[in-house]
């Protein structure tokens, strides 16, 4: 843009306010050519859009994951046949052996895996940190190495409880029901 023409859209220089510029530098802003608002442009910049009106222009995306009708691991498995008698071999399929073979049975495991909410995780955390202090003093009390060793295991399991590493086998309804008192 040449010095002799003005631009179209109301212009203003401010300082430097965010992580990437410098406080002491002018910065110049130039206004949304849709709805106004303010955006940074560089020095020959005519005409600028936001951000937002950008989004408004453009269609929503469209999903392009489909939820497959298999079970999850389908293509590790050495071999795999479908409902519809589709055979695979490590997810690849072998359409000359299509129906040749009964479908794979998927065994359903009974036991449902529930992530623990935020609210459950910090319960046990701080019931772990009330038994790791009541453990520690009892391990001060203790005199004897036999006394001691069952004290330091249990004293290795609340801690790790406590920082939120939980074992692989670790029960959250059994450890409430023993050790909340």
């Amino acid at each position: 843009m040449s010095k002799e023409e003005k631009p179209k859209y109301a212009v203003e220089y401010r300082k430097g306010s965010k992580w990437n510029q410098n406080p002491d530098r002018d910065y110049r802003y130039m206004e949304c050519k849709i709805c106004g608002a303010f955006e940074l442009a560089s020095e020959e910049t005519t005409a600028v859009t936001c951000h937002e009106c950008v989004i408004e222009m453009c269609d929503p995306i469209d999903s392009i994951y489909k939820k497959s009708d298999k079970p999850r691991g389908w293509t590790l498995k050495r071999e795999f046949v479908d409902k519809d008698g589709n055979v695979y071999h490590k997810g690849k399929e072998q359409p000359n052996l299509k129906g040749t073979l009964k479908p794979t049975i998927v065994e359903k495991s009974n036991k449902p895996s529930k992530r623990m909410t935020k609210r459950e995780k910090n319960e046990l955390m701080g019931t772990a940190a009330l038994n790791l202090h009541k453990l520690k003093i009892k391990l001060e009390n203790s005199r004897w190495k036999k006394d001691k060793k069952p004290i330091l295991s249990e004293i290795k399991l609340h801690t790790k409880i406590a920082i939120a590493k939980f074992p692989r086998n670790f029960n959250r309804e059994e450890y409430l029901e023993k050790y909340k008192k």
